[in-house]
């Protein structure tokens, strides 16, 4: 328990499976989806906080389809007129949490280039209008990453549990598979 909430232990696969499985249920394509939960767990591993941010957006698919389905695809198109012209700019169609774009800005450093405009001291429900992509990236250690797959991550619980139950129409009932047996 830390700042006075419940908190429950669990393995980055399982915010990536579950934020996978709410953004299908939400309307999301299988690879926004997956994208989704990608940047979702770095989010929570480097920042804090994102599962919070994701279970918040869960009842507005609209904002769940522009911040954590295209606001990456914003990005990537940044990356690629930076590389193309020596620098790029993501310009967000509405406020986009870096819990959305966390993965990908870590992708994009991972192929040499740097994302420029996140604060010091950001969280993953810090917003940003726009980001720059150009330069060098910033350093980064993979130990938080190593880490929570050791420890595991500590999130809290009420969202956790927003998640579990935002993902359960996305399960088939054993009865289903069952019928298809037959």
């Amino acid at each position: 328990m830390t700042d006075g909430r419940l908190q429950v232990l669990v393995a980055p696969r399982e915010i990536h499976d579950l934020v996978f499985r709410c953004a299908r249920v939400a309307g999301l394509d299988a690879g926004a989806a997956d994208r989704a939960g990608r940047n979702v767990t770095a989010a929570e591993v480097h920042l804090g906080g994102a599962v919070e941010t994701f279970a918040s957006v869960l009842g507005d698919p609209q904002r769940l389809a522009t911040e954590f389905g295209a606001g990456p695809d914003v990005l990537v198109g940044a990356e690629v007129e930076a590389r193309a012209t020596g620098s790029g700019v993501a310009r967000f169609g509405v406020p986009t949490p870096l819990a959305a774009l966390a993965s990908a800005v870590a992708d994009i450093g991972g192929r040499g280039l740097g994302v420029d405009g996140i604060q010091a001291g950001a969280t993953a429900a810090t917003t940003v209008d726009g980001l720059q992509v150009t330069g060098s990236p910033s350093p980064s250690d993979g130990t938080a990453a190593a880490r929570a797959a050791r420890d595991g991550l500590a999130v809290d619980r009420v969202a956790f549990d927003a998640l579990i139950a935002a993902a359960r129409p996305f399960l088939v009932a054993e009865s289903i598979l069952d019928e298809i047996e037959d």
